[in-house]
C-alpha cells in the first residue's frame, strides 16, 4: 500500500517543475497515473492524497503539508469516501486562494449528470478514467501537452502564514500597558 503522500521528484530545477496534485482513494490507479504522467515529462512532480479531506488541506497548505508549496494543476477523482471529488471540487472553487488552479475530473463515471455539475462546479475538464496502462500514459500525454505545453496558467498563490513568537507578542503589550 502506497504511504498517504506520495511524492515523485525528478532531477530538475524546481523554476521547471510542474507539480501536480493527484486526489485518489485508489492506490492502484493513482500510482498508474502518477508513473505515467512522470514517463512523459520530466518536468512533472506528482503529490498524491487518498481523500478531498486531505486535498483541502495539502490545497490550503495546512497540517503536514505546511511545507508544501502550491500546485499547478489538480486532478480530482469523484468518486471517494468522505469528501467525494464534488464536495472537493465545490470548496476548492469557493476558496479565493486556491480557486485559480486548474481542476481536472478524473472519474470511472461518464454519467452526463456527473459531467455537468463538474463543469458547473468550476472543473476546467472532465476525463473519464483510462481502462488500460497504454490509455493512462495516452491520457497523461494529452494532459501534459494542453496543460504543460499550450496553457497559460494562472500564477499560484503562496499561502502565507505569519508565525508570532511569544516575544514579540509580550513585547506589544509592553508597549500598551
Amino acid at each position: 500500500m502506497l504511504p498517504k503522500l506520495n511524492v515523485s521528484v525528478n532531477s530538475i530545477h524546481q523554476i521547471d517543475r510542474f507539480d501536480i496534485l493527484l486526489v485518489d482513494d485508489s492506490p492502484a490507479d493513482a500510482k498508474l497515473f502518477q508513473e505515467s504522467l512522470v514517463e512523459v515529462s520530466s518536468r512533472v512532480r506528482v503529490y498524491w492524497v487518498g481523500s478531498g479531506e486531505e486535498a483541502i488541506e495539502f490545497l490550503n497548505q495546512q497540517g503536514r503539508f505546511i511545507a508544501i508549496g502550491p500546485v499547478k494543476l489538480v486532478l480530482l477523482d469523484l468518486n471517494m469516501p468522505g469528501m467525494d471529488g464534488i464536495e472537493t471540487l465545490r470548496r476548492v472553487k469557493i476558496n479565493p486562494v486556491v480557486n485559480r488552479v486548474p481542476v481536472v475530473v478524473f472519474s470511472s463515471s461518464r454519467a452526463p449528470q456527473e459531467v455537468d455539475r463538474a463543469y458547473s462546479l468550476g472543473a476546467n475538464a472532465f476525463f473519464s478514467k483510462p481502462l488500460s496502462l497504454e490509455s493512462y500514459v495516452q491520457k497523461a500525454r494529452i494532459l501534459v501537452q494542453h496543460w504543460l505545453d499550450c496553457a497559460e496558467l494562472p500564477t499560484p498563490v503562496q499561502v502565507r502564514f505569519e508565525r508570532r513568537s511569544t516575544e514579540r507578542i509580550e513585547s506589544i503589550e509592553d508597549h500598551f500597558a
